[in-house]
């Protein structure tokens, strides 16, 4: 389990650096529809140093995305609530509300799931949703040149810009919902153990 938290661990900070390395290509390509020449070169010698900077603008846009992509942990269909009840009893809390038992639920399955695929579905959603505010920033960048500087091209890079981040949007949804449906799988399944190992100790 330590090795799979730390394989997990490190596929985070991969996300933080794919995501930063897509929002500095964008800034860079912004610069360039801008005939602003100027920016730091990349080659070898400035390979580190390009590396902590995607790193960091990873940690931004997620912080962005923190703020304007925030999913509705209360909501929940009538057999989730069903299961969110019985996780009531199983953790003896009666007066929380779902979304914390849903959060005890996501963390008891982060340490009992030896699949990894919760984790894994948090690792796609958080990639996603940075991808997302990235290319939404592009797209409103993109709508403001557009409009000042209208050309047909620029028009096909704000469509295609607004593609990206509608496409994007559908796939963080998607994990999302597989991240919710495992947590879920997974605490039915740890309940169903020791319901069993509990029988057999009658």
């Amino acid at each position: 389990m330590n090795n799979l938290g730390l394989k997990f661990n490190i596929y985070d900070h991969i996300g933080y650096l794919v995501v930063g390395t897509v929002g500095i290509l964008l800034f860079y390509f912004n610069l360039t529809l801008l005939n602003i020449t100027w920016f730091p070169k990349f080659d070898l010698s400035t390979f580190i140093i390009w590396v902590i900077v995607a790193y960091f603008a990873g940690h931004l846009i997620q912080a962005i995305a923190n703020i304007f992509v925030k999913e509705r942990k209360e909501e929940f269909s009538d057999d989730e609530k069903r299961i969110l009840n019985i996780a009531r009893d199983f953790f003896e809390i009666k007066d929380l509300p779902d979304s914390e038992v849903w959060n005890l639920c996501y963390m008891l399955g982060v340490g009992k799931d030896i699949t990894g695929q919760i984790q894994a579905f948090n690792a796609y959603y958080s990639l996603y949703r940075g991808w997302f505010i990235a290319f939404v920033g592009e797209t409103i960048f993109l709508l403001g040149y557009t409009f000042f500087f209208f050309s047909w091209k620029n028009l096909a890079f704000l469509a295609l810009s607004g593609l990206i981040a509608f496409l994007f949007f559908l796939r963080l949804k998607r994990f999302y919902h597989y991240l919710k449906n495992k947590v879920f799988y997974t605490f039915i399944i740890i309940k169903r153990i020791e319901f069993t190992e509990d029988s057999d100790h009658t």
